[in-house]
């Protein structure tokens, strides 16, 4: 059974059980989509996030939006009355530590220990559990005063219960509120358009910003990576070509046979219903250096034969007659090597398929149209550099000095 297809079952599936939450993590073990919210106004934030969430539930390109964090719960809130602490001599550390000891205990540090053989375990004191749900039982808490006597709690600080978040995350030192999804069988990029389109997001309240984070981050991140990495193998090729051919202009030649490549690669990903991926982006990287090495081929043969005299059109005809069996025959090899993993033959070939598909696609019509451009580009250059070679000699260092003048008389 299909991977979405499978999910999307399941999905109904356990959506009939009453209150049943099921979430399906992605490849990474975290949600497929997520979009995060952050402010430094809590309530602003939660505003936009359930509206947010409430939108998110009528885009048809994810399924089962939810937030990231889990809902709202009773919170106990003591909120000092400063000028009360100050008279009776109370400090907020004291506050802290009665009532951190009291709901949920020590700190491991400070507890006793008990020694069990090798296990030292620690002895955590606190109020029972009925008692740290009783109000009164925690108002009427003891603290030390500054005369060496005590006070309750309730004589120096605000005590009572409000619903609170469960968790508090925070990005850039600003709240942060995600509400994660699952992909609907659709790819990331088309789910993230498609959220970004919504009214919510399209006017954010004021101090509210969207932030990139989880797979989306990370997506853009390896595209940034990778389009760093494509530019920086475009400059080499070109640097050892310009020291191989001692030209400036014959390695854009070779170079033109690249986007040719690359728009095979997308056609091929087209074709197959796979989306543009690490494993893809990695074929691109094997396309760059097979791709120049058919235009090698022709263009070193075009120059030797220009050479030893032929003209130009006549040394490329008489190329591409030449270089076109080995351009064919491997490209051919390498297709068909990667033809197993391209169909998904062999077990786990799933994560790979990308990649020999796109070098695949980009080999097809790099190899045939290469035959067809590299010689009209070639004859482009060629011509443009032979208008461009007089007019810059006067700019060139002579290399040979000039003959000596002869006065009038021959001597």
């Amino acid at each position: 059974m299909n991977t979405d297809v499978a999910v999307a079952t399941s999905r109904n599936a356990s959506a009939r059980p009453p209150d049943a939450r099921v979430t399906f993590m992605g490849a990474q073990g975290g949600a497929d989509y997520e979009a995060t919210l952050t402010s430094q106004d809590p309530a602003a934030l939660a505003r936009t996030a359930t509206e947010l969430e409430r939108q998110m539930r009528r885009v048809p390109e994810v399924a089962n939006p939810r937030p990231s964090v889990a809902p709202t719960a009773p919170e106990l809130v003591i909120r000092p009355r400063w000028s009360e602490a100050a008279r009776l001599g109370v400090s907020t550390q004291s506050i802290s530590e009665v009532a951190r000891v009291a709901t949920v205990g020590d700190i491991d540090a400070n507890v006793p220990k008990l020694t069990d053989g090798e296990r030292r375990i620690p002895i955590r004191l606190r109020l029972p559990e009925e008692a740290r749900s009783d109000l009164e039982r925690i108002k009427g808490l003891r603290l030390p005063a500054a005369g060496g006597g005590f006070t309750r709690l309730d004589a120096v600080a605000d005590v009572y219960f409000q619903a609170g978040p469960a968790r508090i995350d925070r990005l850039d030192r600003r709240r942060q509120q995600s509400v994660s999804a699952e992909l609907n069988g659709v790819e990331m990029g088309a789910a993230d358009k498609a959220v970004q389109a919504l009214p919510i997001m399209r006017n954010l309240p004021p101090g509210v910003t969207r932030a990139t984070t989880g797979e989306l981050q990370f997506m853009q991140e390896m595209m940034a990576n990778m389009a760093i990495a494509v530019g920086a193998g475009v400059a080499m090729i070109y640097a050892v070509l310009v020291l191989l051919f001692r030209s400036f202009f014959k390695p854009a030649v070779i170079l033109s046979a690249l986007p040719l490549a690359v728009g095979g690669a997308f056609l091929g990903l087209l074709a197959f219903g796979l989306s543009l991926s690490a494993p893809s982006l990695i074929g691109f990287l094997m396309l760059l250096g097979l791709a120049a090495k058919n235009s090698i081929l022709l263009v070193e043969y075009a120059i030797e034969r220009e050479r030893e005299g032929q003209s130009q059109r006549e040394a490329l005809i008489e190329a591409c007659r030449e270089r076109a069996r080995p351009i064919v025959m491997t490209s051919l090899a390498m297709a068909a090597g990667m033809l197993p993993t391209a169909l998904a033959l062999e077990k786990g070939a799933e994560f790979r398929q990308p990649m020999a598909v796109a070098v695949i696609g980009g080999l097809i019509t790099s190899t045939i149209l290469s035959l067809v451009l590299v010689p009209v580009v070639y004859e482009f250059v060629d011509d443009f550099e032979n208008w461009l070679k007089p007019r810059l000699a006067r700019l060139l260092t002579p290399r040979e000095a000039p003959p000596p003048a002869t006065s009038e008389d021959g001597h």
